[in-house]
């Protein structure tokens, strides 16, 4: 029950940004605000995503996983709740900040918990299967959206993410373990440096974390600008944005499916460069199908979907690598910083992806993500010479 309820809180941070997609044209006509404020829905969640990672590892490391996680699942369930007054675009963009620190909870203090409750293969393993559950949002989230903002105000999606949460609540409340606290120490300035000195010291750790924050900057660029595209530019309704995200959700959840069941047979490495070469692939048929189709969707579309396929093999492994990059680290900690980094490397691939999209087109956007691809190969490299910890390539044992 624990993982279950624990995947069922990251599904709710997430179908909090996939339903909410198609009905930002509905949000911004009702506020008067610009085109591109479309953009800066998700932008604002992914950075509340990283603004706590600093603090929930140390804390939890400190007072417990328990209390920490429960804490924020409260907090992300009274701001969905909060939504229902807001009466500006500013007020907006600011609950969907907070919301978005619900996701600090589930990367920085759960999944810790999940990789430390279980030995490397098994935890790898849950961790691909959760993937899958958590990426029903995403596959189901702008249909559900579109269906709702479609028949009732766009408020009413956030009442049905309150309600996903408190389920959550209940679940985790009854079955989440409290594992050994490790780091009893002062959370002051100095302690706190002084555990983060330890991963920000390797090189290996720094790598890795690029290297996720690169990774899945294709699919959360096609999640931030996909209404720009698909709504405001080529004129397609919400249900056939939607119906268009399939697709692409689908190949990510095989994707993981596939790192479930290779786990063991396959080598860390061969299963990290399978991923790297499907979204380089992806990248290719973005660029290629741009450039010979003038609208371009369809082209950025398949592209993604390769590219998703590829980050379901990729991320699992290298996540797991870098979180146990340094020995004797508090593993909250070090995935507090670690998911800090990751987003703020996407957020900022985003955002200049964004900008090249609004000012020269989908060209822009499909050289994006290849150039995206393309440092995470050279990263890729750098991060299999600088292991520190442990033989990268070997083989999983069987």
């Amino acid at each position: 029950m624990f993982p279950l309820s624990l995947v069922l809180f990251e599904f709710a941070v997430y179908v909090s940004n996939d339903m909410i997609m198609p009905g930002m044209p509905n949000v911004l006509r009702e506020f008067g605000a610009a085109p591109e404020m479309t953009s800066l829905a998700l932008t604002a969640a992914m950075l509340g995503n990283a603004s706590l990672q600093w603090l929930l590892g140390p804390l939890s490391d400190r007072y417990g996983r328990r209390p920490v996680l429960l804490a924020g699942l409260v907090l992300f369930v009274l701001a969905c709740l909060a939504m229902w007054p807001v009466q500006s675009i500013g007020q907006f963009i600011g609950l969907r900040f907070i919301q978005g620190m619900g996701c600090c909870f589930v990367l920085t203090v759960g999944y810790p918990t999940v990789q430390e409750a279980f030995d490397e293969k098994t935890a790898v393993r849950i961790v691909a299967l959760m993937a899958n559950v958590s990426l029903l949002s995403p596959l189901f989230g702008p249909l559900a959206g579109a269906a709702v903002v479609t028949w009732w105000p766009w408020r009413v999606v956030f009442l049905l993410i309150a309600a996903i949460g408190v389920i959550a609540f209940a679940g985790l409340y009854r079955s989440m373990p409290e594992l050994e606290r490790t780091a009893p120490g002062e959370l002051t300035p100095r302690g706190l440096w002084r555990a983060y000195r330890v991963p920000l010291a390797s090189r290996r750790f720094w790598t890795g974390a690029v290297m996720t924050g690169l990774a899945v900057t294709p699919l959360l660029t096609w999640i931030a600008v996909g209404p720009i595209v698909l709504i405001e530019r080529a004129g397609l309704s919400q249900i056939d944005y939607g119906v268009l995200q399939l697709p692409v959700f689908a190949a990510l959840i095989a994707g993981n499916v596939i790192l479930a069941r290779q786990v063991g047979r396959w080598s860390y490495a061969r299963l990290m460069w399978s991923g790297i070469a499907c979204m380089l692939c992806g990248a290719a048929v973005s660029c290629v199908g741009v450039a010979m189709v003038a609208s371009g969707y369809l082209a950025l579309m398949a592209g993604t979907a390769f590219c998703a396929l590829g980050m379901g093999l990729f991320y699992g492994v290298v996540y797991r690598q870098t979180l146990f990059a340094v020995d004797g680290a508090n593993r909250a900690t070090v995935a507090g910083m670690l998911s800090m980094i990751m987003i703020i490397v996407s957020v900022g691939a985003i955002e200049l992806a964004k900008s090249a999209y609004l000012a020269f087109g989908a060209q822009a956007l499909s050289v994006s993500a290849l150039l995206a691809v393309l440092c995470l190969s050279g990263a890729a490299l750098s991060f299999k010479s600088s292991d520190e910890s442990q033989a990268f390539a070997v083989k999983a044992s069987g």
